[in-house]
């Protein structure tokens, strides 16, 4: 099993009910979630999925997708999630992105043809990062247990509750969900945010017991939707790309008394820099002794 997947395991087993996933304001205890994950990857073995392939899959909104990717890590795999509104394309996306598989969605495991010489193989991945250019790269347990330590020493994420607004189409945005769940913390997801109403995403933001959120790329856009809206709870805001300054006022507006965290993945997580909000839409750096006093 991917060291992470039990890592996660283990701190459900010990302290049931700490690590959770809410979702429509439903809680699901990541225990119960193990058990989905082990009956997934013991389907996805007998339809022929090894260690080392890029798998394909139809992302969809809610704990599935989660589950789905866990099992191909407790495989050996890397998980590829494409977006389920092309379903038709689907296999044909997937061969064009280097995976060597395509989970369909009725359950068949569609194996590529393989190419000339020796088929590439794939660790299994926290997330992938979408790279025109390159194709997708996958972000090993080590580089991930680096940022996991960083974060938690910084963020106490195994007491936090995070919003998980993640995009299942651009897996990067989940380090989120996957490092307040191997910290053993929960999350509050809301990973289909880009096809809310205005409405339905500030009842989410206004009612969400999380106080710690990394800004997905389209948080800034979406909050124009709700005007003057303000979600006060929250105490840390991380933002992982340079937003320009109308990008940045909409966030200062909407969290008014978070500390701002940027942060360049491609550096330490300790280089990364705070903001009080006035700094963070100047695009000076504060860097406050106690950003909760």
């Amino acid at each position: 099993m991917h060291p992470l997947v039990s890592a996660i395991h283990d701190v459900a087993r010990h302290h049931p009910g700490k690590v959770a996933l809410r979702w429509n304001c439903h809680d699901f205890p990541y225990a119960a979630v193990d058990r989905q994950i082990n009956t997934r990857a013991l389907a996805m073995q007998l339809k022929g999925v090894r260690a080392g392939e890029l798998v394909a899959f139809a992302a969809a909104p809610g704990p599935d997708s989660l589950v789905e990717s866990a099992a191909l890590w407790a495989l050996g795999a890397a998980g590829l999630p494409l977006h389920s509104g092309a379903e038709g394309t689907l296999p044909a996306h997937a061969i064009l992105e280097q995976a060597t598989g395509f989970m369909h969605p009725d359950g068949d495991y569609l194996k590529a043809a393989p190419g000339s010489g020796t088929a590439p193989s794939f660790p299994p991945a926290v997330w992938l990062h979408e790279e025109p250019a390159a194709g997708p790269t996958a972000v090993d347990l080590q580089e991930f247990t680096a940022v996991l330590e960083g974060a938690e020493k910084r963020f106490s994420l195994s007491t936090r509750t995070v919003l998980g607004l993640s995009s299942m189409v651009h897996p990067g945005s989940m380090i989120d969900v996957w490092a307040v769940l191997a910290a053993g913390g929960t999350v509050d997801l809301i990973n289909h945010h880009e096809s809310l109403t205005g409405d339905c995403l500030g009842q989410h933001l206004r009612e969400t017991e999380a106080d710690l959120l990394v800004v997905p790329s389209a948080l800034p856009r979406r909050l124009r939707d709700v005007p003057g809206a303000v979600f006060a709870q929250f105490r840390d805001v991380m933002v992982l790309e340079p937003f320009d300054r109308n990008s940045r006022t909409a966030l200062a507006d909407a969290f008014p008394c978070a500390i701002f965290h940027h942060w360049d993945p491609s550096t330490a997580f300790e280089d990364m820099s705070d903001y009080c909000p006035a700094d963070f839409v100047a695009g000076t750096n504060h860097q406050p002794k106690d950003s909760h006093a």
